[in-house]
């Protein structure tokens, strides 16, 4: 999963939830710059901030850790 894939997805859930950028920004605690940035991929995004984005749209990411081997 790749930054501009996570951005995709946020803006597709925002639209389909009817929120304009400035709206989950106000939802997620953080600036409409800040989602502006998520949604176009930019690889400098906090990912506190992401998450909380993520979080305010519903959206959830599995995280699969790689199996210890002896």
């Amino acid at each position: 999963m790749t930054i501009e894939v996570i951005g995709k997805a946020i803006r597709e859930a925002r639209k389909a939830q009817g929120l304009t950028q400035g709206e989950l920004a106000l939802t997620a605690n953080t600036a409409t710059r800040f989602i502006s940035e998520l949604e176009n991929g930019k690889a400098t995004c906090e990912i506190g901030k992401a998450l909380q984005v993520m979080a305010s749209l519903g959206i959830h990411i599995e995280l699969h850790l790689p199996e210890n081997r002896p």
